[in-house]
């Protein structure tokens, strides 16, 4: 019965050897059991930093009867024969039911339920530190744009616009450990719909973004692509724009290039959407911006740093 228990079975005498170990604990620990028994568990699984304190619970228990982990299900690091430590779930129970009192120990590897909590809570906390970085940028933004805004429709079309930008950047970061996004899958998320009418297009190698990155780069694309609708490219049928990427060195070189007649004359989209796409490039993506109004339409160069993952 117990070479087919799940758990690995350690039985240890009242001297610490060991006198009984289950297939399942040759699994676990790496040690055959005509090589550990007859070794004392503190030479074989016990990590040398609880070492003494194994040796001296059992001691303790010797000299007054007392064991504070029996009975108990607790939890402990141990250690494999290849030296690796790996948490696990222990239960100890004396029995003097063969004569001798023996100490019957049941472990379970934990290792992957500790990792899972592990994720979880890194996640909790990543979680926790973009919702309160989102909700400084959603703050700044509100004020700066009821600053310059000279009515409320105006400033409910801006804001909301902005606010919408950032909530769909954040959700491609919702619920991920690793938390770098494909270029990409931004790139889609901005010009999707306007790809699927020909309007637009978008290609270059695979660049994963971070959480500042991708925040700060969402914004940019945002606003070049408000003005692209409202002053520039697209705000005529004929009107085509492309977004275009490649690695330059350790930096990234992104092209934003509009094709068709403007709305609006060049520089029409300044005030805060410039200062803002300008802070972003500076603050968010350590890297620099170039804008060069030509007749056939608006060209932007971008270059930010590589950061290789």
């Amino acid at each position: 019965m117990l070479d087919t228990a799940l758990d690995a079975v350690i039985v240890m005498a009242d001297d610490g050897r060991v006198v009984g170990w289950n297939g399942s604990a040759e699994r676990i620990f790496g040690w055959r059991a005509d090589e550990v028994i007859g070794r004392t568990l503190s030479e074989t699984i016990v990590p040398p930093t609880h070492r003494a304190g194994h040796e001296s619970g059992l001691a303790h228990f010797h000299a007054t009867g007392d064991g504070p982990v029996l009975g108990k299900r607790i939890e402990v690091p141990a250690l494999r024969r290849d030296g690796t430590e790996i948490p696990v779930e222990l239960s100890i129970n004396a029995t003097e039911q063969f004569g001798d009192r023996l100490f019957v120990g049941f472990l379970r590897d934990i290792s992957e339920r500790k990792e899972a909590a592990e994720r979880q809570q890194r996640v909790l906390h990543e979680s926790e530190h973009r919702v309160k970085n989102m909700l400084t940028v959603v703050s700044a933004i509100a004020q700066q744009t009821a600053r310059v805004s000279p009515d409320l429709a105006t400033f409910s079309e801006s804001f909301s616009g902005r606010l919408q930008s950032l909530a769909k950047a954040h959700q491609l970061l919702v619920g991920r450990e690793v938390s770098h996004v494909a270029l990409t899958a931004l790139a889609e998320q901005v010009l999707g719909a306007d790809v699927a009418d020909g309007r637009a297009r978008f290609g270059g190698p695979e660049i994963l973004l971070d959480p500042g990155q991708l925040l700060g780069l969402s914004m940019i694309l945002h606003e070049l692509y408000t003005n692209a609708v409202k002053y520039g490219a697209l705000c005529s049928e004929e009107g085509e724009v492309a977004l275009d990427w490649a690695f330059e060195g350790d930096e990234i070189a992104m092209h934003w290039i509009e094709c068709g007649p403007a709305c609006q004359p060049e520089g029409t989209s300044s005030g805060f959407g410039q200062r803002m796409i300008a802070l972003s490039v500076k603050s968010d993506l350590g890297g620099t911006i170039e804008r060069d109004w030509r007749a056939e339409g608006l060209t932007v160069l971008l270059r930010f740093p590589h950061k290789r993952g």
